[in-house]
């Protein structure tokens, strides 16, 4: 059986029980949940006479309980008075005075047995036909509430699989280009000292194929080194990914001062492709804490993001940087006039190797690596808003 978090449908079928504990005038109202032979109380009303407690628990089987039979039997079982009857005046649950019992079977999402739905008392109890449609409605409202459980388990299980995959696939081509072409000018370079010694051997080794054998090993040397580096640069960003251990520190400025520091971090990478950067700001002299080498950690990568991805045939590419300092947040919007982004690719730019319907160029890790910077380091928010002319991203910190 699935294992979903059950803590908040406790607390609200607590308060479902209370209800019906109430209506139908009696001291206790239990769900118990049946798993590994073992039935415990699962939820319950609060009632001092209710001498029941949540993970209170016997042996399933063989136990005698009403509820062993209800569910085994999987239909209601209506006791009015254990004590004159005879296949239940010695049940486990007379022992706690429970002598009337009225009980259904609840199924799990996945059609296999939950448990029951059940009210006792300690007095006889003739439960009229009322007591009975509430009982079963109430079932009927957690079935449901436990098929939402499952069925939402199963598309996060879903999700995560193909995250999964997709990450596997993406590390699996990172990686193996780079180390292929390694392994290729091992191989090469293996072939080319075997000839060269065997030449040497019959003594017939010219000074120009020494020559050529050298600058066979030269080249070979940068190929496998260039290569060794680009998947040890892989690897650091896969590291940068995963890890969320903030080296950053905060730093206490102005509006002015932030916009000045990410002009001149960001304009850099733009100045010899004619790109125009624009920050825009209102109340210069606000002053705020912000991890700044952080922020321009997700700036850069956006702007890059910009570069490659969206300014391809764009006249009088530009971006442009707005910040919003309030209260309680500093908003910091970030739009270009490029290609923008399409609506059915905006769920999945910051899954980790996405590179677009096209396959675009790029490592395909940028925006995951800003969106676990914002969420789990600078502990905000980055989203794509609708924008009608190129992309627009919303980054949303705390103050």
């Amino acid at each position: 059986m699935y294992q979903p978090d059950y803590d908040e449908l406790v607390e609200s079928w607590n308060k479902t029980l209370e209800v019906l504990a109430l209506f139908a005038d009696v001291p206790v109202a239990l769900v118990m949940k049946v798993e590994n032979n073992i039935i415990s109380v699962f939820s319950k009303n609060a009632n001092q006479l209710n001498p029941y407690e949540i993970g209170d628990s016997e042996k399933f089987k063989n136990s005698g309980l009403y509820c062993e039979h209800v569910v085994k039997n999987q239909k209601l079982l209506n006791i009015p008075n254990a004590l004159i009857d005879d296949d239940w005046k010695e049940n486990p649950d007379i022992k706690l005075n429970m002598v009337s019992y009225l009980g259904l079977p609840i199924s799990a999402g996945d059609t296999t047995p939950f448990g029951t739905i059940c009210i006792l008392d300690s007095k006889p109890h003739e439960y009229n036909e009322p007591v009975i449609k509430l009982l079963e409605t109430i079932k009927q409202s957690f079935e449901t509430q436990l098929k939402l459980l499952y069925q939402q388990k199963q598309s996060l299980e879903q999700n995560q699989f193909t995250e999964l995959a997709t990450l596997i696939r993406g590390i699996a081509h990172e990686v193996n280009t780079p180390l292929g072409n390694c392994i290729t000018a091992v191989d090469f370079t293996q072939q080319t000292v075997t000839e060269t010694q065997n030449r040497l051997t019959q003594k017939c080794l010219s000074q120009q194929t020494l020559q050529n054998t050298l600058n066979t090993l030269f080249e070979t040397h940068e190929l496998v080194s260039r290569n060794l580096t680009t998947c040890a640069y892989k690897i650091r960003i896969l590291q940068d990914l995963l890890y969320t251990k903030s080296q950053s520190t905060k730093t206490i400025m102005t509006l002015t001062q932030l916009s000045e520091s990410l002009y001149k971090h960001l304009e850099e990478q733009i100045k010899h492709r004619g790109i125009k950067l624009d920050i825009n700001y209102q109340n210069p002299h606000s002053q705020f804490e912000v991890e700044i080498d952080l922020l321009k950690q997700v700036l850069f990568i956006l702007q890059q993001n910009s570069i490659e991805h969206a300014f391809n045939n764009i006249e009088n590419p530009a971006i442009e940087i707005d910040i919003y300092d309030f209260d309680e947040v500093l908003k910091i919007h970030y739009s270009d006039n490029g290609t923008g982004i399409s609506i059915s690719e905006q769920n999945s730019i910051f899954t980790p190797f996405y590179k677009g319907k096209n396959n675009q160029s790029g490592i395909g890790l940028g925006l995951s690596i800003a969106k676990k910077i914002v969420t789990q380091q600078l502990q905000g928010e980055i989203c794509v808003q609708e924008s009608n002319n190129g992309a627009h991203f919303l980054i949303s910190l705390p103050k």
